[in-house]
């Protein structure tokens, strides 16, 4: 791209040019990247550039968006996590380091590397556990990833209990008996009485 007298113009109305100058101006973009991808090879177009009010102003309202969008932090952070392999490399190999710090970078590294690590695993599995008394069982077993297109539904309406009846034959009654214990008039008992007593007394029916 030459330089020409109506090229400020030109990237005035270009957004590519002014999000790229914005980046640049956030650290995300180098100056050689920027003066390559736009062509501007001679120092004197590049000074050009910032002899331009409303290019100043463009880029500064620029930066004003892409902080607000978040952008700039998303993609100040994708470039300097790419730091992350090397620096977690350095101490895994750095035998000064304790064993504890070695095996976290390692595990660390395993994890930017896509390797599953033990956590993931054990989110992936189910164990359950049920007592019966003596006896218990167990469940266990990968979880399946659920179908998006599933959409059925557990029924969780309430479901009425009903009373078991007493058994029978319990304590305090009669063996075989269906109703409650029957009473007896105390006018019936009369004569088993008097019975019982004339037996005591040698049989003269007087009382004792």
């Amino acid at each position: 791209m030459g330089f020409t007298p109506d090229l400020p113009q030109k990237l005035l109305e270009d957004q590519s040019f002014i999000e790229d100058l914005a980046r640049f101006a956030d650290g995300v973009l180098t100056e050689k990247q920027v003066r390559q991808k736009w062509h501007f090879f001679d120092e004197a177009e590049w000074n050009t550039l910032g002899q331009s009010d409303e290019l100043v102003e463009k880029i500064e309202l620029e930066k004003t968006r892409r902080i607000r969008s978040g952008a700039t932090k998303r993609e100040l952070a994708q470039l300097h996590v790419i730091k992350g392999p090397t620096i977690l490399d350095g101490i895994a190999t750095d035998q000064k380091q304790s064993a504890k710090h070695r095996i976290d970078a390692i595990k660390a590294l395993d994890s930017l590397a896509g390797g599953e690590s033990q956590a993931t695993a054990e989110q992936d599995r189910y164990h359950i556990v049920i007592n019966l008394g003596n006896d218990r069982l167990v469940f266990a077993g990968a979880v399946k990833p659920k179908d998006p297109n599933d959409t059925k539904t557990i029924d969780s309406t309430a479901q009425e209990l009903k009373a078991i009846p007493p058994r029978r034959g319990t304590p305090g009654r009669p063996p075989g008996s269906k109703n409650k214990p029957k009473t007896v008039d105390a006018e019936e008992l009369l004569p088993f009485i008097a019975a019982n007593n004339r037996t005591t007394d040698g049989g003269n029916g007087n009382a004792i």
